[in-house]
């Protein structure tokens, strides 16, 4: 395949001063150099000619015009490159070219890997989109990296990266919702394994899968139930252990609501619980609040026990009227007496779901 892709340029005109002066337009070295490569067959261009359009401007093509050296090659390995393979004629031209632009071999490293590299990665993108790799498909892309002269650490460095975000981006998709379903791990899994590719996730990452994996399967009636190490009838099931939690109440004789503007909350019906895994909540100030016990809290699927070095406090789920969460703990709102306000940190939405689930489990 011929490539014929640099035009002849008109050289920048001096001025009548610049004539006098005998000054030369330094651009114009571009330009004529340009022309050479547009005039003349690679293999007949000599480093003679180079060098006299040099001199005759007073340049250094490497030093003065690198960026535009480098284009000129890159402007003819991508004309090489536009039918997805390089020949052997073309690969005689582009040592010619390299030779004429005193390109070194590092840069033309850098520029094939570039070039070349982006064919390759967007023909891998389109063949692993749908999350499989057959044999024919693997067979092509091999061919491809062969036909492209790509090195093998390149090209299974750009496969791995491809794998890479179309896991990612399947999983983004997939936990949109902020939820995980056993179907999507599953589906996940299999897309890792037909690509050879690894699941790789940071910590925060895999904190919150585990709790999207939660989510969904709160949502779906399938209660975590946790083994206790206090005495609870064989109809109750633990769901939710808080430790380091304290039982709060307002100093005033009549609780004042809070506004529910500082937090998140959701009027217990049939079939309805509270969902918003958002970490969007705020923390309740707690100054107006009396702290009357620490302990540990424990959710069952018939009420909130609240185990303290005072006491035990109980809260049936079936006199719950309402809750409110905060980043720092949670109001009860009850049909008699005092709301209690349990504060502790961590997993404050986990608790409010299963709060509410359980809640809603009572009334279908």
């Amino acid at each position: 395949m011929e490539h014929h892709i640099y035009n002849k340029q008109d050289l920048k005109k001096t001025t009548f001063l610049q004539k006098m002066l005998g000054q030369r337009i330094k651009e114009n070295a571009i330009i004529e150099l340009n022309n050479l490569l547009a005039e003349h067959e690679l293999s007949q261009i000599t480093l003679e000619q180079v060098y006299g359009i040099a001199d005759k401007y007073g340049v250094n093509f490497k030093n003065d015009y690198t960026e535009e050296v480098v284009n000129f090659y890159k402007s003819y390995l991508n004309s090489c490159l536009s039918d997805k393979v390089i020949s052997e004629k073309e690969l005689d031209d582009l040592r010619e070219l390299k030779r004429i632009l005193q390109i070194n071999d590092k840069q033309v490293e850098e520029i094939h890997r570039e070039l070349a590299g982006k064919i390759y990665k967007a023909e891998v993108d389109k063949v692993i989109l749908d999350g499989e790799l057959d044999e024919g498909e693997r067979a092509f892309i091999e061919k491809l990296q062969n036909d492209l002269k790509l090195p093998d650490e390149v090209a299974q460095k750009i496969y791995l990266t491809s794998g890479q975000e179309l896991i990612r981006n399947f999983m983004n998709n997939v936990i949109s919702d902020a939820k995980l379903s056993p179907e999507e791990e599953r589906e996940l899994q299999a897309i890792a394994k037909n690509l050879h590719a690894e699941l790789k996730f940071d910590d925060v990452t895999k904190t919150d899968l585990e709790k999207y994996r939660l989510y969904w399967q709160i949502e779906n009636d399938e209660m975590p139930e946790l083994q206790v190490d206090i005495n609870i009838p064989r109809s109750e099931k633990c769901y939710f252990i808080a430790h380091n939690t304290q039982w709060l109440e307002q100093t005033a004789e009549t609780p004042a609501k809070v506004n529910s503007n500082n937090a998140l909350s959701l009027k217990i019906a049939k079939g309805l619980y509270w969902r918003n895994p958002a970490n969007d909540t705020k923390k309740l100030d707690t100054a107006q609040w009396h702290a009357l016990d620490s302990g540990t809290i424990y959710l069952t699927n018939k009420r909130v026990l609240f185990k303290g070095s005072k006491g035990d406090k109980i809260i049936l789920l079936n006199r719950v009227i309402d809750f409110t969460v905060f980043a720092n703990g949670m109001e009860i709102e009850k049909g008699e007496g005092k709301n209690p306000f349990l504060q502790f940190e961590g997993n404050m939405d986990i608790f409010a779901m299963l709060l509410g689930k359980a809640i809603s489990q009572l009334q279908i």
